[in-house]
């Protein structure tokens, strides 16, 4: 079953000019490289500092190349975030929300670089998120994290430090005791969704366009899951 929209996917914004970076990085390394030949005595510390700058950009090429083709595939089942850690399938009949987060710093309010998703029933994706997805996840979004708890910290019994690193069992409401670092994930979905209204959060850089315009496609997607899934249901009965 698929929604009438079909299938789309969509570029990372830090897949972009991969190759190009790369190829500009060791032109310009064995450019350097032969002035470094031919003036070592006059431009010696200036040189080498370039040469320095042209390994970072190449190894910042190289992880851009491992990322995927696409980081998400949108379909009639759901939203596929695709990680060179892992993959997070989430389901249109999981989400109850899609919107930007933002905090509260004073008396302003600033939207954050993410997209939002808050899901009806957390504890269903668990199982299926990769660990080393998790791993990352939690790490990524540990500044974040931060920033909302210290903006409620009247709230809180412990620091945010002890929070983020929580490795307290968690028990799921079917019973089950999650540990480790799936444990650790699902504590931190239950704070965020407390403090920020998302269980999820994907970085902006992930996606090919701006965020208000990516939020709308995904809402469009779910949207036309329903109505098909609603069609079908109608022919059953």
């Amino acid at each position: 079953m698929s929604s009438g929209l079909g299938t789309q996917y969509i570029r990372s914004m830090t897949k972009r000019n991969g190759y190009s970076l790369a190829c500009l990085s060791i032109l310009s390394f064995i450019a350097c490289a032969i002035l470094y030949a031919e003036f070592s005595d006059y431009a010696q510390l200036p040189l080498i500092f370039l040469m320095s700058a042209c390994i970072v950009g190449f190894i910042i090429a190289v992880c851009k190349i491992q990322e995927p083709d696409y980081s998400f595939m949108l379909n009639g089942q759901g939203l596929l975030y695709h990680h060179k850690k892992g993959f997070l399938l989430i389901e249109w009949d999981n989400v109850q929300r899609i919107g930007i987060p933002t905090i509260n710093q004073g008396f302003e309010t600033h939207e954050l670089a993410f997209i939002g998703v808050k899901l009806k029933d957390p504890e269903k994706i668990l199982p299926a998120v990769s660990l080393r997805l998790i791993s990352h996840l939690l790490i990524e979004q540990r500044a974040t994290f931060h920033q909302y708890l210290k903006s409620n910290l009247h709230d809180l019994n412990q620091s945010p430090s002890e929070l983020s690193l929580n490795t307290d069992p968690y028990k799921a409401k079917n019973g089950y005791i999650y540990k480790g670092l799936r444990g650790m994930f699902a504590h931190r979905m239950k704070y965020l969704r407390l403090y920020s209204g998302f269980d999820i959060l994907i970085p902006d850089t992930a996606i090919d366009r701006p965020v208000n315009e990516f939020i709308h496609l995904l809402k469009a997607h779910q949207q036309a899951a329903s109505v098909t899934l609603y069609d079908v249901s109608r022919k059953i009965s």
